[in-house]
């Protein structure tokens, strides 16, 4: 609630032309796309971020915030998290490290004040993220899930019936209930799409326009 995804794709990505605002949990433009459930998400409300945690009882502990100062994609998310989830009524402790460090410290089960950590910002590959099975921040499986460690049996359930469908269509309506079960128990907040632009030199043919770089198929024509 407290999040939108214009503010972090300008700090980061800068350019328009090279990032897209889309509320779908799995990449726009995918098989799975949908905006289901997705209304009052990601639009920054602070107004009913602060009800949310009145309601919910916060009582101001900070939240630890990693934030990895040396990779470009990601040295900028963390503050403007921090900013967003200041303005919606908590209290963010941000501590930089390089990301080899965080990576090191997010495998740490440990309370924060033990060397833990409440929350941290990535990047994935849309080719990764296409379903509810390669998504790893959708895994729930309590101990034996992604970083965090969501535990949902829901969230299980759907990602087992997605697993054994087949039909295209039943494929997609099991995605759209993993999306708004994600609106009811958050494993991740998903933050937009950005995309890399490619050189090819103008004798070079074959290139395929894909989430991830194809190697094969490629011929080098003239000189």
């Amino acid at each position: 609630v407290a999040f939108n995804q214009k503010d972090f794709l300008e700090a980061v990505i800068g350019d328009p032309n090279y990032y897209k605002l889309c509320k779908a949990m799995f990449p726009c433009g995918s098989p799975n796309s949908s905006t289901k459930g997705m209304d009052g998400y990601l639009d920054s409300n602070f107004e009913k971020a602060k009800a949310l945690l009145k309601e919910g009882g916060y009582d101001g502990t900070p939240i630890v915030l990693m934030h990895s100062t040396d990779l470009a994609v990601l040295a900028n998310l963390a503050p403007v998290a921090k900013n967003l989830m200041e303005k919606a009524g908590f209290k963010v402790d941000m501590q930089s490290m390089d990301w080899q460090t965080l990576v090191a410290r997010r495998a740490k089960k440990d309370p924060p004040a033990q060397g833990g950590w409440h929350a941290f910002l990535t990047s994935w590959v849309a080719a990764d993220i296409l379903n509810p099975i390669g998504a790893g921040f959708v895994n729930a499986s309590c101990d034996t899930a992604m970083f965090g460690w969501p535990c949902d049996k829901e969230l299980e359930s759907l990602r087992d019936q997605y697993a054994r469908e087949t039909n295209p269509a039943k494929l997609k309506a099991i995605a759209e209930a993993v999306q708004v079960r994600e609106t009811q128990y958050p494993t991740y907040v998903w933050l937009g799409q950005w995309y890399g632009p490619v050189a090819v030199r103008k004798n070079i043919d074959g290139i395929i326009p894909a989430p991830a770089t194809a190697f094969w198929g490629i011929e080098k024509s003239g000189r």
